[in-house]
């Protein structure tokens, strides 16, 4: 079976040692010998197991790569979603991998980069720019605005939906789901959530197109993010309290606020 990857896919492989890139040509080549009812059999090397909604993962050693299939018009086709590496242990590394980089990157960090810091670029900065501020914007501000808070409206509250819960959905757990867990899986690579002198303090889980979920570096569930039809993202802790907001600086970085408008990290 021919098989594509997605860009995510292609990162990790970037990132791989010489025997992990071994393993992934294992797994390519099992796939590309087979059709698609001898792959899901599997092999005594490789495990295929259905994870669900349409995923599956193979596993050989400790690599998993998770893969879905599709069909265009050249046939069927396997597309290589990710890449997972589990450890035998929870790490307690202090900085993780991450795929964007702000610490060797220096287009992701505001503290190089004057288009994206909001001390130096007005346009970000919620004091001087009132469109993105939620005190001024009633839009963007969950007191105001009852499409975006938790407290009124049900299908944005993880207590109450538990599709975005997860502490009641296993695939958005990252305890019980290894490959969103950077402790378990070393090539998570985020996205993370950093201060603003670039220490990552937490990770994020997208539980849908509206809500995110994040945690800390343990993995415990420790607030979510909503985003609005402005493009800003409001933050909550687990007891649905408004604690900050998030603004976009660019296409990879996001700027943190507290309800103060103080500059108190950024997400990439």
């Amino acid at each position: 079976m021919r098989y594509l990857v997605t860009p995510e896919f292609n990162n990790k492989l970037t990132s791989l040692s010489q025997e992990g890139l071994s393993v992934i040509s294992s797994i390519t080549n099992f796939v590309r010998s087979r059709d698609k009812n001898s792959i899901l059999v599997g092999s005594k090397e490789h495990d295929v197991r259905l994870l669900g909604k349409e995923i599956y993962t193979i596993k050989t050693n400790d690599y998993r790569v998770y893969v879905s299939f599709g069909s265009d018009q050249d046939g069927e086709y396997m597309l290589f979603l990710d890449i997972a590496v589990e450890t035998a242990k929870s790490t307690s590394y202090r900085q993780f991998f991450a795929v964007k980089n702000p610490v060797s990157n220096f287009l992701l960090d505001p503290n190089r980069n004057q288009s994206i810091d909001p001390r130096r670029n007005m346009t970000i900065d919620p004091n001087r720019n009132m469109m993105i501020d939620p005190h001024r914007n009633m839009m963007i501000d969950p007191r105001r605005n009852m499409m975006i808070d938790p407290n009124r409206n049900m299908m944005i509250d993880p207590h109450r939906n538990m599709m975005i819960d997860p502490r009641r959905n296993m695939m958005i757990d990252p305890n019980r789901n290894m490959m969103i867990n950077p402790r378990r899986n070393t090539y998570y690579g985020g996205p993370y959530v950093y201060t603003t002198n670039l220490q990552q303090i937490g990770f994020l889980v997208s539980s849908n197109e509206k809500v995110t979920l994040i945690f800390d570096m343990t993995a415990r569930f420790i607030g979510f993010g909503v985003k609005t039809e402005q493009g800003n993202v409001n933050l909550f802790n687990t007891n649905n309290e408004w604690i900050g907001f998030l603004v976009t600086a660019n296409d990879e970085v996001r700027l943190r606020f507290d309800l103060h408008n103080n500059w108190t990290g950024i997400i990439v």
